[in-house]
């Protein structure tokens, strides 16, 4: 209850805020820029490139799914809702630079489906299904915190994939991209810990 009612609260600045580029804003800096043109990627890549391209489209299709649903709940917050939107739009933009690439270099979008195939990435970076459909069915102050809560989870596992693009990548356009993932991510994850002390 403690961390619905804070992260609410501390997510008031956000409506009619923005960084003077477009990007949405709240408090604590801004959320989740939406890129401004997608760069065309270079021809040279390696296997780890499009296994975190595919994952990547996963994770923020799964992303996307999250965030609709404080869309969906109507006793939600606005300021919370618009929180949502700018990470739904983050992603979707995200999502069309990466199946561009793929596209580009004639590799599928979706990988194997063998989870032992993401083993060495941390596994698939998904949340579990099951947390989510639990979700659905919450609503007021139980579904923000268990929203908080999730979504924290959630972009913990896509910063996971971007360090490992960086590691192991060796595409120039997807390992930028890998570090715009780390940074949004990481930043949304320390807004709320910094509404929620000691979280």
């Amino acid at each position: 209850m403690k961390l619905a009612l804070v992260l609410v609260a501390g997510l008031v600045a956000l409506a009619g805020c923005g960084t003077g580029d477009g990007s949405p804003t709240t408090a604590g800096g801004p959320i989740s820029p939406v890129p401004q043109s997608a760069a065309a990627a270079s021809a040279e890549y390696n296997d780890a490139d499009v296994m975190f391209l595919q994952m990547m489209i996963a994770h923020n299709n799964q992303g996307v799914e999250i965030v609709k649903l404080v869309q969906a709940k109507q006793a939600q917050k606005q300021e919370l809702k618009d929180l949502a939107a700018a990470i739904e739009a983050t992603q979707q933009t995200e999502n069309t630079e990466m199946r561009n690439w793929l596209k580009g270099w004639g590799k599928p979008e979706t990988g194997s489906a063998d989870p032992h195939a993401h083993h060495h990435h941390g596994g698939d970076g998904l949340t579990d299904k099951g947390l989510l459909e639990a979700l659905s069915k919450k609503d007021g102050p139980e579904f923000t915190l268990d929203f908080a809560d999730i979504f924290v989870a959630h972009q913990h596992n896509g910063v996971a994939l971007a360090r490992t693009e960086l590691k192991d990548g060796k595409n120039p356009e997807a390992k930028a991209l890998a570090q715009r993932v780390m940074d949004s991510r990481t930043g949304e994850v320390q807004q709320i810990r910094t509404l929620v002390p000691g979280q």
